[in-house]
């Protein structure tokens, strides 16, 4: 970096830990310092992105180094399967080679069979079979065409008869029709005559009768008018009343309305502020909760990282949900039989059916391989069982705060013997219970206190030490999702009821079967579900008290409790035919121990406490998140059915603040009705009554004219009734003769229908019959065909039985020689499928080979220019730092000698001291410059907690700058001489000797 003069000048830290005098051009050394801190923040900002990309490439030189090294140990397993492939392949063509040699001798075989064998007689059977077949397919052929023309036949008569019948009937029809027309004709001349004679004397009366009738219609229309409009005047009436009637009820039931429903409204508001805080306090409380839930979520994805650190192994859980914890202490005292009301069954079969469905096993593949011999176990497999179940019970005990269990030997001793004395027993534990006689006698022989008579014996009726699980060797229960898998393939049993009684079979051979070996991840399996079983039973919880001292009596929940598991298998089947195998779970509190010499309680066998602690943390954290998600799932339920009643309310007050604007409007408009009705009925009495006077005048005109037209119709009675009778006669009798001209025609219609039908069935029926002598000819013809080619086939089995009797062993061979023909083309097919498949997979192996191979070489390219990239990377870095670095000494240097030359002003002192630098000097030593040589003694004299220079120095700056050239612009060399003093100055009291002028090192 250059200086402002162009010449390089250095100067030690030490110099600007002493305090340097200020310069007078602060305006420009202001700028200068700005630019260089933007010069050394991008400097940083290029190293800082440049150790960025070093990271990100060393991740990616680990990530490409480890697929490298798992793709290297992958091409073994490829190569051996590739080998596999290719020697399976090897072995199928050799077979394929084989098999097709086979197929060749096989064919030669049967040609040569073939060649021996005289077909022609087995062929001129098969020809003279099908000249039979062909015969009697024409005889019966020709048969069935004659049985069709016979029914056709048969029909045709039928129908040439129908349509003689049809004719005559049709014929007799139109003569019967004419003669009808003909009298009739004669009767409507006559009628005709008689009604122009009656006529003529009708029409004058005719005329007077019509002019009567319309006085009479002219009279009865005005009475009808005025009586319309008198009916409608009084319905107006009636209508006006019945309004005001109707709108007063209106108003009244409008009004009554308005104050049910202004009172709906203010209860609706009272009701939506109730609920809406009720809302408000449970979001808070859900907030609570969600809050509580990410926090046990935490713990619980911490404890399950811990967990799940170590590939290798499958840790097992066991939750006690909380509603199960509200429930036992609800019931608290219903354990020994107390209050076992059906709520009690109700609600706790409820709560632990929560508890079965939230605990599943997981399974350990690699224990699966790991086969135990239940007869003779060994003491480390013993162990693992136990560490196993115990950690389970203690994980459920520490969830509702009660003491752990402790695995101790004398309790695995003492859970082994009642085991053993299960077995000498031969005890049916299934059908008899405990074996509490040998159980008590067990525990009085290791200190322990025992149920015992006062003759010595011991009691059988109870025991204090053992929970027990009888399961059938081998079998477990279904996992939750198999009982669900059951029930939707068609169970008639409910969910609880596979879940909690179907067995699964075992998976081992039948020796392992018979010898009692059984892997331990099923033995696992069986001790989880049995302590699963204890606590969340679906009809008793005396053993869930017993395990986990809930029980408001209990004396085991505190203080020590030796525990120990063991297993049996009863050397007899049960009385159902089953093999029994009991899991004994043996707890021994403290306070049972009578002699500690002989139950030593001090031999503890620990558990595994890193996986005790992180799994006790998963379990109470998994519980607690279950809880949580519950209690948030049933505050969401209350929020939205909250939520739901708010947006109820506030549409019903919507609702009821429209309807009472409604029933406002409703509510005047029937009192503008109500008063526009009684102004009518106050007009409509007068003009009904004017009415009903211009009525009576009407009717009595009306039946004037009535009287009068009657007077004339009796006047000329006789006359009317002669021409009524003479029409009435006339109009009938032309009837009639119009429907007979119309019956005339359709007969003539039918009958020419008639002869037609009857000439075109008799065509048909000469058809037919020529088409039946033409088959019947035909048919002679066929059996006489028939009865030649069943000769001939009689003629050529004879001739095919005597070649098969003379030529028996030529035909046996031709048959041997097919029937290994097929056999060799079968397994030559078959052969072949297998070559074709094997040199698939061989072809899929190499290929997988070549991958990796490739994949390898490419890793190995990506390594190699991830290792250049960060050798160059860090020679980047490095040289950024030293430039940087540098960049700050020329910096310091350059403000040093800016200060330095600033001239005749009052110096000031620093009050801070340069990190990393002392404002203790080391001893004096030489400086040397161009101009003089003078040895100075560096000091420090301290004032108000500020470093200021010796007298020395002091003395040193005023004479370098008493010229008037020692400005920064003319000054250069008085200025490079004070530099030099302060820099051999600064280096002297770093122990690092002197600086003389022509010693100077350029840096770029």
């Amino acid at each position: 970096m250059k200086s402002k003069n162009n010449k390089l000048m250095y100067i030690s830290a030490a110099v600007l830990a002493t305090g340097v005098v200020a310069g007078v051009n602060t305006q420009n050394a202001h700028a200068a310092e700005v630019q260089k801190q933007a010069d050394k923040n991008a400097a940083q900002k290029t190293i800082d992105q440049n150790q960025k990309d070093l990271t990100q490439t060393q991740d990616q030189l680990n990530k490409a180094q480890a697929e490298h090294d798992e793709a290297v140990r992958q091409t073994s397993d490829a190569q051996a399967k590739v080998l596999t492939a290719e020697s399976n392949n090897q072995s199928a063509q050799n077979v394929l080679d084989n098999a097709q040699d086979q197929l060749k001798t096989a064919q030669v075989a049967y040609d040569k069979a073939q060649a021996n064998y005289d077909a022609s007689y087995e062929n001129n059977v098969k020809s003279a079979q099908n000249d039979v077949n062909k015969a009697n397919a024409d005889v019966q052929t020709t048969q069935e065409q004659i049985n069709v023309q016979n029914t056709k036949q048969a029909e045709a008569l039928n129908n040439r008869q129908a349509q003689e019948d049809a004719l005559k009937t049709n014929t007799e029809t139109l003569n019967k029709t004419n003669e009808e027309i003909s009298k009739t004709q004669g009767q409507v001349e006559q009628a005709q005559k008689t009604y122009d004679a009656v006529n003529k004397e009708y029409q004058p009366v005719k005329a007077e009768l019509d002019k009567q009738t319309k006085e009479v219609r002219v009279a009865q229309k005005a009475a009808q008018e005025n009586a319309k409009e008198l009916t409608q005047a009084q319905n107006e009436l009636k209508t006006a009343q019945d309004t005001a009637n109707k709108a007063a009820e209106t108003i009244n039931n409008a009004q009554a309305k308005l104050n049910s429903e202004t009172e709906a409204l203010n209860g609706a508001k009272t009701e939506l502020s109730h609920k809406q805080k009720q809302a408000s306090d449970l979001t808070s409380q859900r907030d609570q909760v969600t809050k509580d839930l990410q926090t046990a979520q935490a713990k619980m994805n911490t404890a399950k990282a811990e967990l799940d650190a170590d590939k290798d192994t499958v840790v097992n859980t066991m939750v006690m949900p909380q509603v199960y914890k509200d429930t036992v202490k609800k019931w608290s005292g219903s354990w020994a039989g107390k209050s076992h009301t059906d709520d009690y069954y109700k609600e706790m079969e409820a709560a632990s059916w929560i508890g079965w469905t939230q605990n599943e096993y997981k399974h350990n593949e690699a224990e699966k391989n790991h086969m135990v011999d239940l007869k003779h176990m060994s003491r480390a497999d013993q162990v693992e069982l136990n560490k196993f179940g115990i950690d389970l019970i203690n994980q459920l005990r520490s969830q509702i705060g009660v003491d752990p269990w402790t695995f101790n030997e004398s309790a695995l001793d003492f859970a082994n013997a009642i085991a053993d004395r299960y077995v000498k027993d031969d005890w049916d534990s299934d059908n008899d219970g405990h074996d509490s006689e040998a159980i008590n006698e067990l525990a009085h022989q290791y200190g322990l206190q025992s149920k015992m008579h006062r003759d010595g014996s011991f009691s059988k009726s109870g025991q204090l030490y053992e929970n027990m699980m009888t399961d059938r060797f081998g079998w477990t229960e279904p996992t939750f999702e198999q009982a669900k898998r059951m029930k939707a393939d068609g169970s008639t049993q409910s969910l609880q009821e596979l879940a909690y009684n179907v067995a699964l079979s075992y998976n081992h051979s039948q020796s392992d079967y018979n010898n009692r070996l059984d892997d331990m991840d099923h033995l696992k399996n069986q001790v989880y579900n049995a302590i699963k079983r204890f606590a969340f039973n679906y009809n008793e919880w005396l053993h869930a008290d017993s395990i986990l001292s809930q029980s408001w009596a209990s004396n085991s929940a505190k203080g020590k409790n030796y525990a120990a598991i063991s297993f049996s298998v009863k050397p007899t089947k049960d009385k159902w035919g089953f093999d029994d195998m009991d899991i004994h779970v043996i707890n021994v509190h403290e306070s049972m121990v009578l002699d500690p010499k002989v139950f030593n309680v001090n031999a503890t066998i620990p558990l595994d406490s890193n996986k005790s602690d992180a799994s006790k943390q998963y379990s109470e954290s998994l519980a607690q998140v279950n809880d949580l998600s519950a209690k948030k799932s049933n505050l969401d339920t209350q929020i939205n059915g909250l939520t739901n009643d708010i947006k109820g309310l506030n549409t019903r007050i919507s609702d009821l603040t429209k309807s009472i604007s409604d029933t406002n409007k409703t509510l005047a408009d029937a009192k503008a009705t109500k008063e526009d009705a009684n102004k009518k009925i106050a007009v409509l009495p007068g003009r009904v009554q004017e009415l009903k006077d211009k009525q009576a005048s009407l009717n009595e005109a009306q039946s004037k004219a009535e009287a009068d037209l009657a007077t004339y119709q009796a006047k000329n009675k006789d006359l009317l009734a002669q021409f009524n009778a003479a029409k009435s006669n006339l109009d009938k009798l032309t009837a009639k003769l119009n429907d007979l001209n119309s019956a005339k025609s359709k007969a003539e219609s039918a009958v020419a229908e008639s002869k037609a039908n009857l000439d075109k069935a008799t065509s048909e029926l000469s058809v037919i019959s020529s088409r039946l002598d033409e088959l019947k000819a035909k048919l002679s013809t066929a059996k006489t065909t028939k009865e030649q080619a069943d000769a001939n086939l009689a003629k050529a089995k004879a001739a095919y039985d005597e070649y098969v009797s003379t030529h028996k062993d030529v035909i046996d061979n031709l048959n041997k020689a097919n029937a290994e023909l097929a056999d060799k083309t079968k397994a030559y097919n078959e052969a072949k499928e297998d070559a074709a498949k094997t040199d698939k997979e061989y072809q899929a192996a190499q290929d997988e080979l070549t991958k990796l191979n490739n994949h390898i070489e490419d890793l190995s390219t990506a390594i190699t220019n991830y290792e250049s990239k960060i050798k160059q990377l860090n020679t980047t870095i490095n040289k950024q730092k030293a430039d940087q670095k540098r960049a700050s000494l020329d910096a310091q240097i350059n403000k040093a000698l800016d200060n330095v030359s600033a001239p005749k002003h009052t110096a000031t002192t620093t009050t801070s001291v340069q990190a990393g630098t002392s404002s203790l000097v080391a001893p004096a030593a030489a400086v040397s410059t161009t101009q003089r040589s003078e040895v100075l003694t560096n000091t420090v004299v301290k004032s108000n907690n500020a470093s200021v220079l010796s007298p020395q120095t002091k003395k040193l700056v005023a004479q370098a700058n008493a010229s008037k050239n020692s400005l920064p612009q003319t000054g250069a060399n008085d200025k490079l001489s004070v530099f030099a003093a302060l820099a051999g100055l600064s280096l002297a009291s770093l122990g690092l000797g002197s600086l003389v002028s022509d010693k100077k090192r350029k840096r770029n």
